[in-house]
């Protein structure tokens, strides 16, 4: 496996005494691993309580992977200072290469990197996330530990969906910012993520492939689920997508043509794109058929829309099931699949549905939908979803509707480790993405 992503020595290049300067931070953040990390910076003895370097090759074999975060012009003198002393990777957070024209700059540092045998992440990177093990990167936050490993063409966009996936208690294995791409790339981590057990879905925001060929032969192998998030759709999302990373960027369509022949899955937004790895991180596999349970006609009818649009199926209830469903549910109940309890039911009565569809198998996947009503018990139906959920060994994805009057259940899930959504389509996008995984 690359060492970038299982380092056992770190050196931070341009570690900084500026708590506002991005050296700082990488130093400080890992600083906090079980990681050995030195900072390397002339001009201090000391930086939290650690020796300073004055340069790197005063750390002669002692360093698996630099990360380099000083002015672009001398980056590629600090490439040849860390094949000199052994250090075989390095991840390289500077910009001010490619992205910005400097394109002569980008190719002497490929050179310097190809002639001492360096692997290189980056330029113009966030770095690099193993929540629960290392951050070498300039996120300040803790990520929660999970099965999604998220790999990021923008590190600004990848701090966004960091920080808004940390609130919906969305966890990741790994978190990787690739940058301009000049060596490491899209296909070259998809290979090493592919034999990483700990990773049960790949998920990419891309705006340029610099090796079509390969990026597709590396899906096809992968094992396990691609998610792809592609910017630069339009003509005009194009162009900036390549003075972005400067990167050719491409048209769309050839994109979609070769996500759809690798068999990547493409979505349309980071919120789809993280919500149906969560999905897939937390349940495998999930088949197509879906009984949807909710106390409100109109919307029981748009998720039923929603989840057909996505190629999702809603079965007919058996008659069996009816039978014991009208022997539990009031006579205005809607005999059919999405069970409507109706606008008036307690927390009771959706237990009473779940008691009765518990051990049956004519579904795949349950979506339990809920209006806060005059006599809805947000809290005690919050809980009824959390015990049926445990109780079964199906998927059961609540989607509460509404605002403040929902917020105490979400904050149940959240404590309980359930995935809640609180829109109709985004269950039924994300949902029908998983299901082709």
């Amino acid at each position: 496996m690359l060492k970038i992503l299982s380092p056992q020595s770190i050196a931070v290049i341009g570690a900084s005494r500026n708590p506002k300067k991005v050296g700082h931070v990488v130093f400080k953040n890992l600083k906090e691993s079980k990681i050995k990390t030195y900072p390397v910076n002339p001009n201090a003895k000391r930086l939290l309580g650690v020796k300073c370097y004055q340069s790197i090759t005063e750390l002669k074999d002692k360093v698996q992977v630099a990360i380099i975060a000083i002015p672009a012009k001398f980056v590629p003198k600090v490439i040849e200072e860390c094949g000199a002393c052994g250090v075989k990777e390095v991840i390289i957070i500077s910009a001010g290469f490619k992205e910005a024209g400097n394109e002569k700059l980008e190719q002497e540092l490929k050179n310097k990197a190809k002639k001492f045998g360096i692997k290189m992440l980056g330029p113009n990177v966030l770095g690099v996330i193993k929540p629960g093990e290392f951050n070498a990167s300039f996120f300040k936050e803790k990520l929660i530990k999970g099965g999604i490993s998220f790999i990021s063409q923008s590190g600004a966009l990848g701090v966004a969906v960091l920080d808004w996936a940390t609130s919906k208690n969305i966890g990741f294995r790994y978190f990787i910012s690739v940058g301009n791409m000049a060596d490491i790339n899209f296909s070259e981590l998809i290979e090493e993520l592919s034999n990483d057990p700990e990773t049960k879905v790949i998920a990419l925001y891309v705006e340029s492939l610099n090796d079509g060929k390969a990026f597709m032969e590396a899906v096809k192998n992968a094992g396990k689920p691609v998610l792809v998030l592609k910017a630069g759709k339009s003509e005009e999302g194009g162009r900036a997508a390549s003075s972005h990373t400067g990167s050719l960027a491409g048209g769309y369509k050839i994109y979609e043509a070769a996500f759809k022949q690798c068999g990547a899955i493409s979505v349309s937004s980071f919120n789809e794109l993280i919500k149906t790895a969560e999905l897939i991180n937390r349940f495998g596999k999930i088949k197509k058929k879906v009984l949807i349970i909710s106390n409100a006609g109109g919307p029981g009818i748009l998720i039923t829309d929603a989840c057909v649009k996505n190629e999702l199926k809603i079965p007919r209830l058996p008659l069996r099931v009816k039978k014991k469903l009208d022997k539990e549910l009031p006579k205005a109940w809607s005999r059919n699949n999405p069970i409507d309890v109706l606008g008036d039911a307690l927390a009771e009565r959706y237990k009473k549905v779940f008691n009765v569809i518990e051990k049956d198998d004519f579904y795949d996947c349950v979506i339990v939908l809920l209006t806060p009503q005059a006599m809805t018990e947000v809290k005690k139906t919050a809980k009824a979803v959390i015990e049926f959920s445990r109780r079964t060994k199906k998927p059961v994805i609540p989607c509460f509707l509404g605002g403040k009057k929902v917020k105490e259940a979400f904050e149940l899930f959240k404590k309980a480790g359930i995935f809640a959504f609180d829109e109709i389509d985004e269950v039924a996008e994300a949902l029908g993405k998983a299901v082709k995984a």
